[in-house]
């Protein structure tokens, strides 16, 4: 591996498609919500009906949060909606497609990388070689740029201004993804 630190740019960019995978789930869940309770109160105290409502909207929420950040890319080579818009994609550290448990893994530790309004996962992404929250690290998944045309490589392959790649090239060998225990305690 290069000793070069990939840019900052990859940050903002992976904020920007955070927040519209969040709508695209939130938005349709509250448009939802607001029709149910405007169509079906019953009479008398609401408060109760509203309550029922807020945890049904909250289930309906997690489980579009689930289908959106797990099972879309899984589905869909790597990228959520907002990935493909802003041309982003997950890949293991090996370069290749990650398994249904690994965008599992990443969206379970949303948990984490959501701590205090999401500042956890921005604060593990700037000190990170490879700019990964920790839902990455532990599933092993790196975000890269997809490539504009397809003359370009899409992994491995140098990020520019997003920096999503540790270096001009991330080709990992043995000791980067731990094949090489010897090689790594030499280092």
């Amino acid at each position: 591996m290069t000793g070069s630190r990939p840019g900052l740019g990859v940050v903002g960019r992976r904020l920007a498609q955070f927040l519209l995978d969040e709508l695209l789930v939130f938005v349709p869940m509250l448009l939802l919500a607001i029709a149910v309770v405007w169509l079906f109160h019953p009479p008398g105290p609401i408060l109760t009906f509203l309550k029922v409502v807020c945890y049904a909207m909250l289930a309906l929420v997690l489980v579009g949060q689930w289908f959106v950040n797990a099972w879309w890319p899984y589905r869909h080579g790597g990228q959520t909606p907002a990935m493909r818009w802003l041309r982003l994609r997950v890949v293991t550290l090996e370069g290749t497609h990650p398994s249904l448990g690994a965008f599992f893994v990443r969206e379970l530790l949303m948990l984490v990388d959501g701590f205090a309004w999401g500042l956890a996962g921005i604060v593990v992404m700037l000190v990170s070689p490879r700019r990964q929250r920790f839902g990455d690290i532990v599933a092993r998944t790196v975000v890269v740029r997809v490539p504009k045309s397809a003359d370009q490589a899409a992994f491995p392959g140098p990020d520019g201004d997003l920096g999503a790649v540790a270096g001009p090239q991330l080709a990992l060998g043995r000791a980067d993804v731990g094949l090489d225990r010897r090689h790594r305690h030499h280092q």
